[in-house]
Parts: structure tokens; sequence; C-alpha cells
């Protein structure tokens, strides 16, 4: 089937024994308690030092700071991939900011102090990194003042990355932990996509530059790979609950599944989806050897988030008025789509590294 394709070219026997146990770990540690942490506005600390403790969060984690010392990058896919399809998008979404954005920074960027700093609590799960968008926080006097608004695990984040870029007063990606004076973390309340994200507005107040580490990097790069991984993973598991309903649903006497229109329109998405399959796969291998392009990244963002919104749309349409009703999956997914990709705007526009790309 072209929604899950028995073996793609970045998968191996050992990626295969990976899903099996993060397919149990699903089951296990989020499904019975996906719809308590929706109604709490995330999912609690625990879940994340669970994950770590399977050896889900730090693969990438060199050895020696007890991670899992590999560059493979499809062991992260295959967790986000099967906890989107469990429906959970914002535990994924923590996934990928966390273990596919922060850490590699750090790994790739921190000096010996940092890496012993942080790297062994990430990897454990005892710790949670993510990146934030700058929003209104400038750097003035040597001090951090400002408010980084709706950032996904925000409620529980211990360290923040944000990337202040060619600011001339700090360039690069300031790293803050949260637990010190002068920063207050708010938790939002009652979000309608993704609200297993756990997202908050954390607010910082003449935090000292001498407290946060700067880091000479930039994170657009693996912000655009991930969440094109989470749009792709989004979009197939939205064809998948629009085919399982199709399949049986019947309308005069028919399944809909019969229908010319449903036949053509899944048809669609699914060439659809076997392309941006393969481009993101790619990517991700790329990335692992060091040589993807700021622009490769951009442009798999943008296809996989055209798509994942077209999944999802046509998957509601598919449902009927059924698609409006909660109880239907397919519901929160379309609203999960929106989340993805007003949190993706709020880092960058892919669109200007393309323009770029291009000499415009």
């Amino acid at each position: 089937m072209l929604t899950l394709p028995s073996r793609r070219s970045i998968f191996a026997d050992d990626h295969d024994a990976f899903r099996d146990s993060a397919r149990r770990f699903v089951t296990a540690e989020i499904l019975p308690h996906l719809e308590d942490w929706r109604l709490a506005d995330g999912a609690p600390r625990s879940l994340v030092a669970a994950a770590g403790e399977a050896g889900f969060l730090g693969t990438t984690v060199p050895e020696e700071f007890g991670g899992g010392g590999t560059d493979d990058l499809g062991f992260l896919a295959v967790l986000i991939e099967e906890t989107i399809a469990a429906g959970a998008t914002g535990v994924a979404l923590s996934w990928a900011l966390h273990a596919g954005v922060a850490i590699p920074c750090l790994v790739e960027h921190g000096d010996d102090a940092d890496k012993q700093r942080w790297l062994p609590g990430l990897a454990s799960g005892e710790l949670i990194a993510v990146p934030a968008a700058r929003g209104s926080l400038t750097a003035r006097d040597g001090r951090l003042t400002g408010t980084l608004s709706c950032v996904p695990c925000g409620r529980l984040a211990d360290v923040v990355l944000v990337d202040l870029g060619a600011d001339p007063d700090v360039p690069g990606v300031v790293v803050v932990e949260t637990g010190q004076p002068g920063i207050r973390i708010t938790p939002i309340a009652g979000n309608l996509g993704a609200p297993d994200a756990g997202t908050a507005d954390i607010e910082l107040e003449a935090v000292p530059l001498a407290s946060t580490t700067v880091l000479p990097a930039a994170l657009c790069r693996d912000l655009d790979l991930w969440f094109a991984v989470l749009a792709l993973a989004g979009a197939r598991t939205a064809i998948a609950l629009a085919l399982d309903y199709v399949l049986n649903r019947k309308v005069f006497g028919r399944p809909l599944a019969e229908f010319e229109n449903t036949r053509f329109r899944l048809a669609e998405l699914a060439a659809e989806l076997a392309s941006a399959t393969t481009y993101v796969d790619q990517s991700l291998t790329r990335r692992a050897q060091g040589v993807l392009e700021v622009g490769d990244a951009a442009a798999a963002r943008l296809i996989t988030a055209g798509l994942h919104d077209r999944a999802v749309d046509q998957g509601l349409q598919l449902h009927g008025g059924y698609g409006y009703m909660r109880e239907y999956p397919i519901a929160q997914a379309f609203a999960d789509a929106r989340l993805l990709r007003l949190a993706g705007q709020q880092h960058s526009e892919p669109r200007h590294a393309l323009a770029d790309d291009l000499g415009l």
C-alpha cells in the first residue's frame, strides 16, 4: 500500500525492530492517556523520561554522553511516524524539536562544557530542550528581554534555543536555561490543534547573557527538515484514516470506496505521498552525511506542508458531516495540520530560502 511502503530506502532491519519497539511504547505509554493530555493542554514530563529511558531520544548523542552514538536519523523519523499514526501530533512535535533540532545543535556546535552539561540529561529525558522563535526577544546591554510566544513543549522546557541570526549584539543561537531568575512560563490553554504539545509563552525580563550559552549556528535547516518529516507523517496518517473510512462506509448500498471521485482523489494523494516520501528520505540521508543544503530542507518543508493540508482537507471532505465531529480522528488531524504549519511559520518562511537559491 502506498500509504506505508513495506521497505523504504532509508530503513533496514534494525529500523524495523526499532519501529516495533516504538509502536509498543506508543500503545502502552501514549494511547491510554492521550485524551486526558489533550484536556490538560500537554503531555507530562514523565512521558519524556520514559522515552529517554527506552533509548528513543538520544540516538544521535555520542556514547560518552549517554546516547546511541549514531548519525542515522531514520530512528527518530520512525518514532515520529508511529507517534503521529496514533494521533499524538503534539507529542511527535516535541520529539522532533527536542531530538531532531536541539540535540544536534548542541552536539555539533557546543563546546565540551556545553555537551557535558546538557547532553546526558537530554538523552535520558531528564531534561527537555526545544528551539523557540525569537519573537519579541531583544539583546541589549548584555541582557535578554521579551517574550517567546507559543513555544511547543514550552511548559516543560528546561533549555530553550533561540536563533538570533545576524543580531549585531548576539549573533548565533542563544541557549537559555528556563529555571533561572527573570523567566516566567505561562502555559496556553485550550489549543484546538495538537493540544498535547504543551504550548506555552516564555517571558524573559533582563536575563543576563552571562547565564546563557551562545552557539555559532543557525537552526532553520533542521527545523525545516523535521517539520517536513512531521508533515509527511501527518499526510500519511490522514490518507490512512480516509482509506479506512471509505472502505467501510456505504452510500446507496455501495462502499464509498467504489465511487470514481473517491478513488481518484485518494489516488492523487497517494502519488504525491510517494514522491514526497522519496524526497524527504533523501533529505534525511543527506543531513546525516552533513551535506543537506538549506534550500533542499526548505523545499522538503514546502512540499510536505502543502501535501499535509491537502490530505487532511480531502480526508475530512470524504468523511462528509462526520468529518466535523470530534470523535472522528480526521477532525483532530485537520486541526493538528494547521498547528504544525503555524508553528513552522513562527521560525521561518521556506520560500525565502528557495528564492535566495534562485538569485532573487
